[in-house]
């Protein structure tokens, strides 16, 4: 262990959201579902003690978060949100328009069973139900997992402009204490580096569209440049997770 590092005794929700709070994203759109609501609710209070400067937006629904959080990172900032079950269910309309976008929005997913019947409990059913929308997915053994894959798979997405998930079991990772070894907020954030966007809506001397028609002659052009960049992707995780911090 790195004498400058920290030992911190944290949940994996805890631990996911304190590498996001290194991190420091700025926009986090947020609605609650158990076994998720750890993560926001830990964030939430680090932006409620001015640890960070991160704008939350309470939404209405998960379909909301995933549509703001789509605005936020096509107007050009890093952004992250989180769900499981139902939750993840609702946001599946929009996921395709985030990959097809390629939007690195972050979501961290405690994966928990699908109803009915109901269960809260710890379930890939949610995202095993995505896998094929054009999302990266990184799935944590432990809390120690969930912590450096959140830092590694922010630098990930926005390498290979695709969106990620990083996901925990419900329960059994999420609400599960562990000794973590946690880096110094100014290593993780030369790690991960600046925010950089392409092609922002809000850069008007550059406009843009976003989400224009494309037919036969095109579509498949955007779907093999995203089946290129997910390729592309487990060779780039290789390598950033053996980078020197």
């Amino acid at each position: 262990m790195n004498k400058k590092n920290k030992k911190l005794a944290l949940t994996g929700g805890a631990a996911a959201a304190e590498a996001l709070k290194q991190i420091e994203i700025d926009v986090m759109p947020i609605y609650p579902i158990t076994p998720q609501t750890t993560i926001i609710e830990t964030y939430a209070g680090f932006e409620a003690n001015g640890e960070v400067d991160t704008e939350i937006i309470k939404v209405e629904s998960e379909h909301s978060a995933m549509s703001a959080a789509i605005g936020a990172s096509a107007a050009g900032v890093r952004t992250a949100t989180a769900t499981s079950s139902q939750g993840l269910a609702l946001m599946h309309e929009v996921l395709y328009i985030a990959s097809g976008f390629r939007l690195p929005i972050m979501i961290l997913v405690s994966a928990r069973a699908l109803a009915s019947p109901i269960n809260i409990h710890g379930d890939h059913s949610d995202v095993m139900g995505c896998r094929d929308s054009g999302w990266i997915q990184l799935f944590c053994e432990n809390g120690q997992e969930v912590y450096d894959k959140t830092i590694i798979g922010m630098k990930l997405a926005e390498k290979v402009k695709l969106p990620i998930m990083v996901i925990m079991d419900g329960f059994n990772t999420s609400h599960s204490v562990e000794n973590l070894e946690i880096l110094e907020t100014k290593v993780v954030q030369e790690f991960v580096g600046e925010f950089e966007a392409v092609s922002p809506l809000l850069d008007t001397e550059n406009p843009v569209t976003y989400g224009a028609v494309a037919l036969q002659n095109s579509y498949f052009e955007f779907r093999i440049d995203q089946e290129e960049a997910m390729k592309n992707a487990e060779e780039e995780y290789e390598k950033i997770k053996r980078e020197k911090i």
